[in-house]
C-alpha cells in the first residue's frame, strides 16, 4: 500500500507554472531564441532525495525512490526558457513499513513489471514570490498522465541552487491503489522532494 504512496510522491516531485507571454514588440524568433538558453543544472543524488509519506490504517509511513533522475533547464531571468524532466523507477521505492517495498510492486500499485518508469514533464514555470516557484506539468503514471501543479522554494548561491517542495497528491487519479478505501489508505499522498545541483 506504501508503494501506492511512493508513487504519488514521485509524481509529486514535479511542478506548476504557467507560461511567461513575449514582451510587446519582441521578435517571436528572438523569444524562441531567448527561451532555448537556459542553462542545465546538475543534480547532486547523494545530496538530493524524493519522498512521500501517507498512513496505512492509521499507521504513519514514509518511503523514497532510490532511482531517479532530472534534466533541468532554469533560468529565474528566463522562465519561458525553463524546463524540468524527472524519470522515477517505481521499482525503486523504499519504505519503512514491512513488506511494503514488495507489495508497492503489484498490479494495483505501481506494476512495475509493466511499467518501469514514472514521468514528469513541466509544462511551464512561473514566479510564486521572492524564492518561490510553481511549475505546473503532466506526471504519468502506469500510462495516466494526471495534471500536477509543484510549489518550490529555491535558494541559487553562484552557480549552487537547493530547492525544496511538498505536494499532495491524489493517489485515485494517478491509478494507485483504487481498490483501498480511504479509511484504510488516505487519497492524499504527501510528496516532497530536496535538490541540491550545480550550473553546468
Amino acid at each position: 500500500m506504501r508503494t501506492l504512496l511512493l508513487a504519488a510522491a514521485f509524481a509529486s516531485a514535479a511542478v506548476s507554472a504557467a507560461t511567461l507571454t513575449p514582451a510587446a514588440g519582441q521578435p517571436a524568433a528572438a523569444t524562441a531564441s531567448a527561451a532555448a538558453t537556459a542553462p542545465q543544472w546538475r543534480v547532486d543524488a547523494a545530496k538530493s532525495s524524493l519522498g512521500f509519506a501517507s498512513a496505512v490504517n492509521g499507521s504513519a509511513f514514509k518511503g523514497t525512490f532510490q532511482r531517479w533522475s532530472a534534466d533541468i533547464r532554469f533560468d529565474p531571468a528566463n522562465l519561458a526558457g525553463s524546463r524540468i524532466r524527472v524519470v522515477v523507477e517505481p521499482a525503486s521505492a523504499r519504505a519503512d513499513m514491512d513488506n511494503a517495498a514488495q507489495s508497492m510492486q503489484a498490479a494495483d500499485w505501481f506494476d512495475s513489471a509493466r511499467h518501469t518508469q514514472a514521468i514528469f514533464q513541466s509544462s511551464s514555470i512561473r514566479a510564486a514570490g521572492p524564492g518561490r516557484y510553481e511549475a505546473a506539468g503532466t506526471l504519468t503514471v502506469k500510462g495516466r498522465a494526471v495534471p500536477v501543479t509543484l510549489p518550490f522554494a529555491l535558494s541559487l548561491t553562484g552557480a549552487a541552487a537547493e530547492a525544496q517542495g511538498t505536494v499532495a497528491l491524489d493517489r485515485i487519479r494517478l491509478g494507485l491503489g483504487a481498490g483501498y478505501p480511504a479509511a484504510t489508505i488516505p487519497v492524499s499522498v504527501s510528496v516532497s522532494f530536496r535538490v541540491s545541483a550545480t550550473r553546468v
